[in-house]
Order: C-alpha cells, then structure tokens, then sequence
C-alpha cells in the first residue's frame, strides 16, 4: 500500500517537474514573438569561404544572414550586451538556450530595439575563418520591414516602402509564415513540397533520400557523394549529381549541383548567385527574383 502511494506521489512530482519545464519553454516562445523595432537601412555584406553572407560589426566581427533561422541568435562567448532573459528556446544545435532581450544592437547603419535573441555558445559552429562571427540573423528581423538584396553591390536594404522595381521578377516564391520562408516548387515537372529557402545553405539544391528516383535524368555532367555541412557542424553523407539543367517553377538554371540525403529540402546561396538581386516581402509573404 505504501509502495502504491509512493510510485502516486512520484508521477505526481514527475509531472509537476514537466509542466513547470514546459511552461518554461511556452512563456519563452510567447514571451519571444514580440515586435521589436528597426529603422530604414542599408547595410553592406560579403561572403565568407564557404559562400555565406557575412556582415560586418567593426573591431573585426561579423554576423551571420540566415534566412532558414526563424529566432536570431548571440553567441554569448564571441560578444558581451546588456540582456534581460524572457524565457527558453529549442535552437538549431539542438540545446535548450535562454532567450534575452537585448535593448539595443547595431548591424552598420540598422539599429535593432528590444529585441529577443537566442544566447548560446558558439563551440557547435565552424571554426574555420568564422571565429569572428559573433551571431546570427534570422527572418525574425527580416520580416520587421522589406528587405532587398542586392547580389551584384552586396548590400542589403531594409525599409517600410515598397521598392519600385524596373523589370518585372523571373520567379516568384510564395510562403505561409512571415518567419518561415518554405514554399511548394515545382522542379523539372516534379511537385515537391515545403522547400525552405535557406541563405545559411552553402549548396544550390537540398533534396530527401526519396526524391532522387523521381528527380534523376539521364543527361548528367557528373554524379558522386560527398559529406556536407552546416554552420552548427551538422554533417551529413549524401549523393549528388549535376544535370545539364533544372526547372524551377519554369525557370532554366544550368549545371546545378543537387545533392540527396538531407533532413529537410533546401535552397541555398548557390541558387541564390544565379540572379542580381532578390526581396522578401513579409506583409504578402513573397520572395522575389530579378535576373
């Protein structure tokens, strides 16, 4: 009998334990998806050695342009501000992080207000020419304005006003969340779904294991695998092969480099080198490319 009410009195402290770590966690994801404030800015970028966007802080640091990170991120070792924390958040490394709001922090001319950021060490990112990376920017501030970038100046600009453009866009991507750039395309006649448009993806095309039977041609410049990547050292063995083209939602892009065996579908900076300039507009929830 006693034995009974113990195990009782454990699975009630057990629960209880849960439900204060998940109220944690929910007060940090409600608590996080606050609106912060930026100003109108240009601010210029360049890439790294392994393709990425970089933008410079001064005193040699630079931040991360990840349009595939939904929460931005600090990396608490590379830099010290003046936080309060608001709750937790689940990040890409897969640890449980504090989210804090910072009061103030500039990125060239774009100041960003009463912001939560993800702090966490930087130990799981690659070492290689980006110990200076002090952070990264995600869709969260992305989607605070419009943004345009301009691929051939490398600049990046983010204003209330809807840019007037001079040519119509060659291709159209539309998304759900303002904070989740994942769209449906439609590839060499193929449908495939929930494509997240990822500028911290070095590659051009990420596809899943079960996609190679149904995407493979016969016309190839090469075929072979590798071990891929990504800036929080998750590797991964995959194939890959490069067709003398692909259509993406009726557009012709040659040569590129598709690779099988990822997580997740990705379109990466690779894709992105292909045109002068894009803009993601948050409000109707669209990206567009210009050649």
């Amino acid at each position: 009998m006693n034995f009974m009410i113990f195990r009782k009195n454990v699975r009630k402290v057990v629960f209880s334990f849960c439900f204060v770590l998940w109220s944690v966690f929910f007060y940090g994801c409600i608590n996080y998806y606050t609106r912060a404030k930026i100003n109108d800015a240009i601010v210029d970028y360049f890439y790294n050695d392994f393709g990425l966007m970089i933008i410079p802080l001064g005193e040699g640091k630079y931040i991360l342009v990840d349009t595939g990170t939904e929460i931005s991120t600090l990396f608490r070792d590379r830099v010290q501000i003046n936080s309060t924390i608001r709750g937790f958040a689940l990040t890409n490394n897969q640890r449980i992080s504090p989210i804090k709001r910072v009061e103030s922090f500039q990125i060239g001319d774009l100041i960003i207000r009463n912001h939560n950021f993800v702090l966490t060490k930087s130990r799981k990112t690659l070492q290689a020419n980006d110990t200076t990376i002090v952070g990264i920017i995600g869709m969260d501030i992305l989607s605070l304005k419009h943004s345009y970038f301009d691929i051939k100046n490398q600049t990046i600009t983010l204003s209330d006003d809807i840019k007037n453009q001079t040519k119509s866009p060659s291709l159209v991507f539309s998304y759900k969340s303002p904070r989740r750039p994942v769209s449906d395309l439609c590839i060499n006649g193929y449908t495939f779904e929930n494509v997240l448009f990822d500028t911290g993806f070095n590659a051009f095309l990420a596809l899943l294991e079960k996609d190679k039977n149904k995407l493979s041609t016969t016309s190839f410049c090469c075929m072979g695998t590798s071990i891929v990547f990504d800036f929080f050292k998750n590797k991964r063995f995959v194939y890959s092969e490069t067709p003398d083209s692909v259509q993406i939602n009726g557009v012709s892009i040659a040569n590129p480099i598709i690779s099988y065996g990822h997580k997740s579908r990705l379109l990466g900076m690779e894709f992105v080198k292909q045109w002068s300039s894009f803009s993601i507009d948050p409000f109707e929830k669209k990206i567009e490319f210009f050649k």
